[in-house]
């Protein structure tokens, strides 16, 4: 395990790692919250981790494309479809799965300057351009920028926030119709390997970004598992426009009530706070009761079963902050959308039925 730290990203982030030894997983993740309260989150990836648990195991190594979009109402519409290999085209800072595009732009220094998006998926769909407001970080001092890295076998994984805040403005799909917008919008790649699986050096894990004002923050508490003595992963960054003020990897995070969400028989929760100091400068927030976008059993990993499965929970939500810096402080109301989910047995359930209330 690389020693952590804070480093702008560069071009090994930004491109795509199909040279990689073993079987590579890798997507882009976006997400983005508009100023009509339609929301969107969508994934790209030339091969996905538990893929099979949305297009089934015939399909589970294809290429895919995710699109969810919330509506204001709080519904949200998410569809996905699997492409044969041959459909996948990558280009350092881009991809093309089937007709769904990934096109990103650079500054003359090689930072992301933003990038256009254009995806359609069943019901919903996104055409989009992105122009970036701050550029991303890794979390190592290591070019290659893994948090962990073999080099006896070239595998590795990687979470990598590329483009953490970004002016939004184009066209959401919901239902078939297109609905014009505008807002903010975030993206980042994952990377993982079939032989480093996620249940090696995951636990459970709290994530989330909010958007407020001019500030914008992304964030994870990522636990190992007891074999790693859950030794915590915990950067949160803090812009303020494109200046980051606050970068730490001692984060806090306290998951303060739950609620027991009946569609999939299992706890998500409906309170979370977080602290986070660096130097002078301090970070209070309370995320709020949301909208569940999206809820996922994890059933194929060690240690899983349809009995005892992992779970994550992804959520819209307003979130109050409070940052302080020397005798300072500002209150600021914000979006946000994160996530909770673990794959050891954090919450057992004895007896459970794989399929809630049958």
């Amino acid at each position: 395990m690389a020693a952590y730290t804070f480093r702008s990203i560069n071009k090994n982030q930004l491109g795509w790692h199909a040279d990689m030894g073993g079987n590579v997983l890798e997507w882009l993740y976006l997400d983005g919250w508009m100023d009509n309260d339609y929301k969107y989150t969508l994934v790209l990836a030339s091969r996905m981790d538990m893929g099979e648990n949305v297009v089934g195991p015939e399909k589970g190594d294809w290429p895919l494309v995710d699109c969810g979009i919330t509506s204001p109402e709080g519904v949200t519409q998410r569809d996905t479809k699997a492409f044969p290999i041959e459909e996948l085209k990558l280009e350092t800072w881009g991809a093309t799965i089937g007709d769904n595009v990934f096109t990103g732009s650079l500054t003359p220094d090689g930072l992301p300057s933003g990038y256009r998006v254009k995806v359609a998926v069943g019901r919903v769909g996104m055409d989009i351009d992105v122009e970036a407001i701050c550029t991303g970080i890794r979390f190592v001092e290591e070019e290659h920028g893994y948090i962990y890295y073999d080099p006896t076998t070239n595998t590795g994984a990687a979470w990598w926030p590329l483009v953490p805040n970004g002016k939004v403005k184009g066209t959401l799909t919901f239902d078939g119709k297109k609905v014009p917008v505008t807002g903010f919008g975030y993206c980042e790649r994952q990377l993982g390997n079939t032989k480093m699986l996620m249940a090696d050096w995951v636990s459970h894990w709290a994530y989330g970004k909010f958007w407020a004002g001019d500030y914008m923050a992304s964030w994870t508490y990522t636990a190992a598992p007891e074999s790693m003595q859950y030794l915590p992963f915990s950067p949160l960054v803090l812009w303020k426009g494109s200046d980051i003020v606050l970068s730490t990897h001692n984060l806090s995070v306290s998951i303060d009530k739950m609620e027991f969400d009946p569609v999939i028989g299992m706890p998500f929760p409906t309170a979370e706070t977080m602290h986070a100091t660096e130097g002078n400068t301090e970070l209070r927030a309370l995320l709020l009761p949301g909208t569940i976008a999206e809820r996922d059993l994890m059933v194929n990993n060690p240690g899983t079963s349809p009995e005892k499965p992992g779970c994550y929970f992804r959520q819209w939500c307003e979130v109050d902050i409070e940052i302080r810096r020397l005798d300072r402080k500002e209150h600021i109301r914000g979006k946000c959308l994160h996530e909770f989910g673990w794959i050891s047995q954090v919450f057992p359930v004895p007896g459970r039925h794989p399929i809630p209330g049958k």
